[in-house]
């Protein structure tokens, strides 16, 4: 049987190492979109390359199991903050 204190410590390490993961992948998108222009010049490319790297984030949340919706809404929001401006028009 679990004591709260291990249960809590249980959650605090589960949503540190899903944001960690989401805050990565959302760096990581957006570094690439900043630095290989060759992948903004269609929004197909883009749209493509935002979904990929919310899917690896989500995979990889789950595969390391800690919570794959908490990583992939983590990467969404760095990516909207960080991202939007390497965007093509």
């Amino acid at each position: 049987m679990l004591t709260p204190l291990e249960i809590i410590g249980s959650f605090l390490g589960l949503a540190a190492g899903s944001l960690a993961i989401g805050i990565a992948y959302g760096l990581i998108a957006s570094y690439s979109l900043k630095c290989m222009r060759f992948l903004t010049v269609s929004s197909i490319k883009e749209t493509l390359l935002i979904f990929s790297f919310g899917y690896l984030a989500y995979s990889t949340g789950e595969i390391a199991h800690m919570s794959g919706i908490i990583c992939l809404l983590t990467s969404g929001v760095v990516m909207a903050h960080y991202g939007w401006y390497n965007l093509s028009p």
